[in-house]
């Protein structure tokens, strides 16, 4: 290898070179220290022709030309005339342009072997052509370009799953976080009387099935439980419905216990409870000794299942078998009933087994089923026992007598409100009604519209609303202008239940109800019962009884006014909305300067305007109206 990095083995050359050739005098000719290749050529020197091929560089010249000299003898010349470099004269055929013809054509044959294999395996670099081997890594043959995209695409496809997740998450997160109580507390019962609802055989008289083909009814006006009456066996039905005969049984009239059944199923689909009123005076006369060892049976409150409670029950031996305790057992045992009124209990209020029984029905009902008793009855309880009483009832019925005027109304608020009924956490709830079966229709011998005053006054309270049948729509009682139907005066407050031109009536039409009709209806009211109803159920303010804060329990209602029949109630709860109810139950339209109690609100409920901005320095409120306010804070 010379200083020109040519290679001077002859035998590599192919030719016998001179040793002119392999030893070049022209390097003294080099600047000291300096490559020849790099040195500026002197002034006067001949410029190599365009021609010039260097010795290691593959011939592109004609190919033609190279095959004609191939199989000539190789020569060479040098020139030492004071040229830096090398003149290459000549194609093919000249000089040593030729010198590694032979050579070149093996290095032409080496590149096309390896374009073929780059061709077939589809590496390249630009002027790089790298050959695959066997001995390569399996993942060089995979195919990058479709991983890639399909890398990409599940990439892109995480990414929108992920966000799917997110908005559904968000989608179901609760609209409204308000605090949660059992399902009776703050929710409204309706009440039925059975046989004036809705008749399915055109006898005349109303069913249990009719109760189930009016499910949807009682789905859109929102309420939580079907309070039944009377369903129990009698010797007249229903005209002395009081004096029952069975606890166990289902009177013809209405249909069977598989009826009921059916008909709570059908509630149950709809998030509605059942409850059936108990008379137990005069069937029972005196209380049993509790047939139950409480003692040594599981606690109700760990979720026992009803069957298995019913088993250990019944493997407990009993001197003498209790009647309302058998009578419950039987009712859980079919099912379906989420719980009992027991009427009559006012006549046991001394009764030595009184507290006993009490402890024996709750324990038997467990937590998840109500067991509701009457003011009268709580008011008539010795005081030793009264506070052990509440804590064994979950629901207090305290009826509201529109008819004494608005300072009865608001005593009787207040004494639920201040009294004994809310000053404990475990103490029962008061359920209000404002209607009965023993009570007149409010709607009778007075305007309609006293009948949805007191009733959107009373949704308004707080505790457990009812709604006697009918008293959504102003239903007045039985019109008997000419006393044909003397005999039944004591039930012309049961008419049967009126419904819309667009819905099938009480009975067929070739059918005469029971009773006669009622004399008029207000089917407009009930889409303002209904938005309170909706109203109630969203408002912590309505609903709840009371505020608990620090383990103690506050009032969020009060009565802020009932003089000169008007009354006015203020409902409230931390951080949420609070709202006025104000009822006037004269017969004449007045106004009012309530600025001291509130400055402006939002109609949410009445009778005459709704969702209107009003202002409390002159506020108007018709006759026997209740208009009930969002207050501004």
């Amino acid at each position: 290898m010379n200083h020109l990095q040519i290679s001077t083995d002859p035998t590599l050359l192919g030719a016998d070179l001179p040793e002119s050739l392999t030893t070049s005098p022209s390097v003294s000719t080099f600047l000291p220290e300096e490559d020849a290749s790099t040195c500026l050529l002197l002034p006067g020197t001949p410029s190599p022709p365009l021609d010039f091929t260097h010795p290691l560089t593959p011939s592109m010249g004609n190919a033609d030309n190279c095959e004609n000299v191939a199989g000539d003898d190789l020569a060479a010349e040098t020139s030492s005339s004071g040229s830096s470099g090398i003149e290459m004269v000549g194609g093919c055929t000249s000089g040593a342009g030729n010198l590694f013809n032979n050579h070149n054509n093996e290095y032409q044959h080496l590149r096309k072997k390896s374009d073929g294999k780059m061709q077939e395996n589809g590496m390249a670099n630009g002027a790089l052509n790298i050959s695959l081997t066997k001995d390569m890594p399996s993942f060089v043959h995979w195919d990058w370009p479709l991983i890639r995209k399909c890398t990409f695409f599940v990439f892109l496809a995480g990414i929108v799953a992920m966000v799917a997740i997110v908005v559904t998450m968000i989608a179901r997160l609760p609209k409204s976080c308000n605090p949660s109580v059992p399902w009776y507390k703050g929710s409204v019962f309706y009440e039925v009387f059975p046989a004036s609802f809705q008749d399915t055989n055109d006898d005349g008289l109303g069913d249990i099935r009719g109760l189930i083909s009016r499910a949807e009814y009682f789905k859109t006006l929102g309420i939580g439980a079907v309070r039944l009456n009377s369903i129990f066996p009698s010797a007249h039905y229903p005209d002395h419905f009081q004096d029952v005969t069975s606890l166990t049984a289902v009177d013809e009239v209405l249909g069977k216990v598989e009826d009921l059944q059916k008909f709570a199923a059908v509630l149950h689909e709809r998030n509605i409870s059942l409850i059936l009123d108990l008379p137990i005076y005069p069937f029972v006369n005196h209380l049993n000794p509790p047939t139950l060892d409480v003692d040594h049976l599981p606690n109700r409150t760990d979720d026992v299942p009803t069957s298995e409670f019913l088993r250990l029950a019944r493997s407990v031996k009993a001197e003498r078998e209790n009647v309302i305790t058998s009578v419950l057992m039987f009712w859980l045992a079919k099912g379906g009933v989420d719980g009992f009124y027991i009427k009559g209990l006012e006549h046991f209020h001394d009764d030595p087994l009184l507290l006993e029984n009490i402890k024996e029905w709750k324990y038997t009902l467990g937590g998840d089923r109500v067991l509701m008793v009457s003011q009268d009855f709580i008011d008539k309880v010795p005081e030793a026992i009264v506070r052990d009483v509440l804590n064994q009832v979950d629901l207090v019925d305290v009826m509201l007598e529109v008819s004494n005027g608005t300072e009865a109304i608001a005593n009787t608020v207040r004494d639920a409100i201040n009294g004994q009924l809310l000053k404990g956490a475990e103490h029962p709830w008061v359920h209000w009604s404002v209607g009965g079966v023993n009570e007149r229709r409010l709607a009778s011998g007075m305007n309609s519209n006293v009948s949805l005053a007191a009733t959107l006054m009373q949704l308004m309270l707080p505790g457990t609303s009812s709604i006697f049948y009918g008293d959504e729509i102003a239903l007045e009682e039985v019109h008997d202008p000419n006393g044909e139907h003397e005999e039944t005066q004591h039930l012309h407050n049961l008419p049967a239940m009126s419904w819309s031109g667009g819905q099938n009536q009480f009975t067929g039409r070739g059918t005469l109800p029971w009773l006669p009709k009622s004399a008029s209806a207000s089917f407009h009211h009930l889409d303002i019962v209904r938005d309170l109803i909706a109203l109630r159920k969203r408002s912590p303010s309505i609903y709840l009884n009371a505020v608990v804060k620090d383990e103690q329990i506050l009032p969020n209602a009060e009565v802020k006014s009932s003089k000169n029949d008007i009354l006015v109630i203020q409902r409230w709860y931390p951080r949420r909305n609070s709202f006025a109810s104000i009822t006037n139950f004269n017969s004449k339209n007045v106004s009012l300067d309530l600025t001291v109690m509130f400055y402006s609100g939002d109609v949410l409920a009445s009778l005459s305007t709704k969702n209107e901005r009003v202002y409390f320095k002159e506020f108007t409120v018709n006759a026997q109206e209740t208009v009930v306010v969002r207050l501004h804070k």
